[in-house]
């Protein structure tokens, strides 16, 4: 216990303790603020488990970066390197859809402002108050929907014939038949002759019942 009590004492021997709690209050603020979009925004309305890991360890590692790099003149190469960043998530994993891309960014931008952006340790509720601000807009886009919404889904289907293809009213009614929704546009995906299966993306609103 001495050894470890040394060990200790030496350790902090000439460390600034006012950059400590400012980088220790960020650190608690980002990794509160990273926790609550990805557990109580993004998962309840996305149910996406398997994205809960990276979100969380990518943002708290970009917090780490950019705090190592606050007191480093970082401009034009710091830019290129956060693009290399997002090319090697878009081309070197399996696709992702545009929302996840978007909770990624939102995670990765909160991560950036917590460690860069220059808050004094008087004025640290603004630093709160910029994470609320994010988290309530992210909450809000969630819960928020359209009285007059469109959805979009891919359909793959066994066509009657093909010959429905020459006609857009054809090919609607034969979805409109098919799926007994309410299909008002249609974009012709994939055709495949052998199996006279046609895949489709498919506009429609939803149900009121």
């Amino acid at each position: 216990m001495i050894l470890l009590s040394n060990f200790f004492t030496d350790f902090f021997i000439g460390v600034d303790h006012t950059r400590l709690a400012d980088f220790l209050i960020r650190l608690a603020f980002n990794l509160v603020s990273i926790f609550i979009l990805i557990r109580f925004i993004y998962y309840p309305n996305n149910g996406q488990l398997e994205h809960l890991y990276t979100f969380f360890m990518m943002a708290t590692i970009i917090f780490f970066v950019a705090s190592s790099l606050s007191n480093v003149k970082i401009e034009f190469g710091f830019a290129l390197g956060l693009f290399a960043i997002f090319s090697i998530i878009r081309f070197r994993t399996p696709p992702v859809d545009a929302k996840e891309m978007t909770y990624l960014f939102i995670a990765i931008g909160i991560s950036v402002i917590n460690a860069l952006v220059d808050y004094k340790m008087s004025d640290w509720h603004a630093l709160l108050i910029m994470n609320l601000i994010i988290l309530l807009l992210a909450f809000g886009m969630e819960k928020y929907k359209p009285k007059k919404a469109v959805l979009k889904k891919l359909l793959t289907f066994t066509a009657s014939g093909l010959q429905i293809l020459n006609s857009e009213k054809l090919l609607l009614e034969e979805i409109k038949m098919k799926t007994n929704i309410d299909v008002f546009k249609v974009e012709i995906v994939k055709i495949s002759e052998s199996k006279n299966e046609i895949t489709v993306w498919i506009y429609f609103r939803p149900s009121d019942h």
